[in-house]
């Protein structure tokens, strides 16, 4: 085989590599966890101080997941006197199985929640409750199998 064949052979498998990284790329989807990502950046101290709140508390929240059940358990030290809150589950490769739940925790500070409500996979948590006039908030990244 002569040197053009082998030039004229190389540079078509790079374009062609070229070509199928760029169809590749195309096909990717770009959701961003958050629609309003800088408005809630601006506000982002008061997270921080919730964080902080949680933290003094001593406990963060645990996620266990059995086979028809997840349990979230919040530190019984801030669910004397829940007023509202929220446990959202995003899902970083599909904005689509984004959940969010209500916060209604029992005496033991502990919530289950239906394991069929979730793919396979990885989410991030984010939980905010305000109790007894305090804002909590902890965020956390959870697999389910």
């Amino acid at each position: 085989m002569s040197w053009k064949y082998i030039i004229i052979l190389v540079l078509t498998a790079f374009v062609a590599g070229v070509v199928f990284m760029v169809i590749t790329a195309s096909k990717q989807t770009i959701d961003m966890v958050d629609a309003n990502y800088y408005e809630k950046e601006l506000k982002y101290q008061g997270v921080i101080d919730a964080q902080e709140k949680l933290l003094a508390v001593g406990d963060s929240i645990l996620v266990k997941d059995s086979a028809d059940l997840v349990m979230v358990h919040i530190p019984v030290e801030a669910t004397g006197n829940i007023s509202e809150g929220y446990l959202e589950f995003l899902r970083n490769s599909d904005k689509s199985m984004d959940t969010t739940f209500p916060i209604r925790v029992n005496l033991q500070g502990v919530q289950y929640i239906q394991k069929q409500a979730f793919a396979k996979g990885h989410y991030k948590l984010r939980a905010k409750w305000i109790n007894s006039g305090s804002t909590y908030y902890d965020e956390r990244n959870v697999f389910f199998q």
